[in-house]
């Protein structure tokens, strides 16, 4: 056998990059425009809200591949809000982390409860889950994986722990926000419902979520602490650490803190009463980037570099908005996008909502294998979901929620996210252990999702 075909064969299929997969897409929409008939809804005068029956076919107005291409030009200025409320949030975000008051308060927590392992667990994945839950860190729990793996070094205890600890307590945070900025906000503007609408019930999912979480970790702690080998490593693993020099938590470091929460809790209230909105967001959130990096003492320069740096950061999911925003485009150019929903709605209608709001749950968890970014989901999949709700007689909240946990739990496991081959490389674990650990989680997670959808309908959320 030649060494060509010893090459071919080993070769495996690789998922295309997030970028490629949505110009697929674009390019499939304007195909479509070509085979399905065009058709419109008519709106409820005064609302955002479609009739459900007034649907009707019109004249085809086909998308060819030059415009398929311009689309995503359209697509980046149709999301230009959202796009830009990622890059300015995500530029402050990355000056308060850089002030070392999160990471100091953790590092601080650790020491002084290092021999706690009962409480010390359960305090850090309170504090990493509310710092999930805000939207500050998501894809930045990268910077306290070698914290979590240095505490659970110290308290003999294995790599996943201490990767779990800093990664699922953010993720379930994540995963249950009611007020993320990248993915529960832009959901909610998409389908035209009040920023932070429905925070209430979607804290207690988050604080459910988070329960189990401790719970599931707590026991995986205390079964490898009292005996090694029971380690899904199993005992011939390696540390991604060696040495840690604990940091000062000062006075400036608590400053920053409370006035984060403070912060945080003003806008809530503001977008509560007094309908703010993503500008009302993004000019709180700057000034707290300018009120920390002073407190800290940052210097102007070193507080622009840090805005710069965590834009760069940014860039990757808010360039997938505008992308994904394409599709949109398109299927709306081709006046499509109307059409599908009919269609789509046809066998959801004869069922009941309860089914359609755990459908669209499952739909999202499996499409996020293909579009990993929550943000890039949202404007993928809410254009679409959001208007098919008011055919079906789905509530839009209880749509938004259906996507927000499809999109959130599978982030933990499939391969197409950097992310979380970065969060597993970075302590030594291999994916297949990972994927052995997590998979129980995950089950349990998906379970209370569904189970959350269900509730939402039944109380009319």
């Amino acid at each position: 056998m030649s060494t060509t075909t010893i090459n071919k064969k080993k070769k495996k299929f690789k998922m295309p990059d997030t970028y490629v997969l949505l110009v697929f897409f674009i390019l499939c929409a304007a195909l479509l425009t070509y085979i399905l008939p065009a058709g419109t809804y008519e709106m409820i005068p005064d609302t955002k809200t479609i009739d459900p029956n007034s649907f009707h076919f019109i004249d085809q107005t086909p998308v060819n591949p030059f415009q398929a291409i311009m689309s995503i030009s359209l697509g980046l200025t149709k999301g230009a809000g959202i796009i830009f409320t990622v890059f300015l949030v995500s530029g402050a975000f990355k000056i308060i982390n850089d002030t070392g008051s999160i990471d100091s308060a953790i590092d601080a927590l650790s020491v002084k409860l290092q021999d706690k392992v009962i409480v010390l667990i359960p305090i850090i994945m309170i504090a990493m889950s509310v710092l999930g839950y805000l939207g500050i860190i998501v894809n930045q729990t990268i910077v306290f994986i070698p914290i979590g793996l240095l505490i659970a070094r110290k308290l003999k205890m294995d790599p996943l722990v201490g990767l779990s600890m800093m990664y699922l307590a953010t993720y379930a945070g994540f995963i249950g926000s009611g007020m993320d900025p990248f993915t529960v906000v832009v959901a909610q503007k998409i389908s035209g419902l009040p920023i932070l609408s429905g925070i209430g019930f979607r804290t207690a999912v988050f604080a459910i979520m988070l329960g189990v979480a401790i719970i599931f970790l707590m026991r995986y702690a205390k079964k490898v602490m009292e005996d090694p080998s029971a380690s899904i490593l199993g005992t011939d693993y390696e540390w991604a650490v060696e040495e840690h020099h604990s940091a000062d938590f000062t006075a400036k470091h608590k400053i920053v803190l409370v006035a984060l929460f403070l912060t945080f809790g003003f806008y809530i209230y503001g977008a509560q009463n007094m309908d703010w909105g993503m500008n009302e967001l993004n000019s709180v959130t700057i000034i707290l980037a300018i009120f920390s990096g002073l407190i800290s003492k940052m210097s102007f320069d070193q507080m622009s570099k840090s805005f710069v740096d965590g834009c760069k950061m940014a860039v990757f999911s808010a360039l997938l908005i505008g992308f994904a925003t394409a599709i949109s485009v398109v299927l709306s150019q081709g006046n499509i996008i109307h059409t599908i929903i009919y269609y789509c709605s046809m066998p959801l209608k004869g069922m009941s909502t309860y089914f359609s709001a755990v459908f669209i749950f499952i739909f999202n968890w499996f499409f996020n294998f293909f579009v990993p970014s929550g943000s890039g989901q949202a404007a993928v999949v809410m254009p679409i979901l959001a208007p098919l709700s008011d055919v079906i007689g789905l509530s839009k909240q209880v749509t938004v929620s259906a996507y927000k946990y499809g999109d959130g739990i599978t982030n933990l496991i499939i391969p197409t996210s950097g992310t979380l081959m970065g969060f597993i490389g970075l302590a030594k674990v291999p994916y297949d252990k990972w994927l052995k650990f997590i998979l129980p989680l995950i089950g349990i997670w998906t379970a209370i999702a569904v189970a959350a959808c269900l509730i939402g309908v039944a109380i009319g959320f």
